[in-house]
């Protein structure tokens, strides 16, 4: 079984200080997410492999979340679309579970296309999708199985 984690990074601000959308930072609803998130990862046991945008958002938000190994920090990750995750999925060699830190709408067309739902992930939420199948490469549209969602009520 494999399990695929996704979260789309805490509130930001509107703007950046640079004008870039990849700049911009939490504003303090965001860090409260990310605080809350914290202490939820906490119950989150065998992430193996945590995909995070190079973002600065995504960054500030996968920064304080313990007990997680190493992260990788792609920047085709950044506003990417699904088929941009899927393909990385798909080609990888990862084994057992990876956490994705990531933008809208890409993660949420993903988490749509693997559990045929309509979902919409609002920042700082969390899925957890699993896989009745041993590698990433058997994994295709409807064959996932939401086992939970998580957004900090702060």
């Amino acid at each position: 079984m494999l399990r695929l984690h996704l979260l789309r990074h805490a509130k930001t601000e509107q703007f950046s200080p640079t004008g870039k959308d990849f700049d911009r930072y939490l504003m303090k609803k965001g860090l409260r997410q990310r605080e809350d998130l914290k202490q939820f990862f906490k119950t989150i046991p065998d992430i193996e492999h945590v995909w995070c945008s190079s973002a600065k958002r995504t960054r500030e938000t996968l920064e304080v979340l313990e007990g997680l190994p190493a992260p990788t920090f792609h920047d085709d990750l950044y506003l990417c679309s699904d088929k941009t995750m899927l393909k990385m999925l798909w080609e990888s060699n990862a084994d057992g579970e990876i956490l994705i830190v990531g933008h809208n709408f890409g993660i949420s067309d993903l988490v749509n296309y693997f559990c045929d739902s309509d979902i919409e992930l609002r920042t700082g939420q969390y899925a957890c999708i699993s896989f009745d199948c041993d590698n990433w490469s058997e994994t295709f549209r409807g064959t996932g199985t939401i086992d939970r969602l998580y957004r900090p009520e702060v």
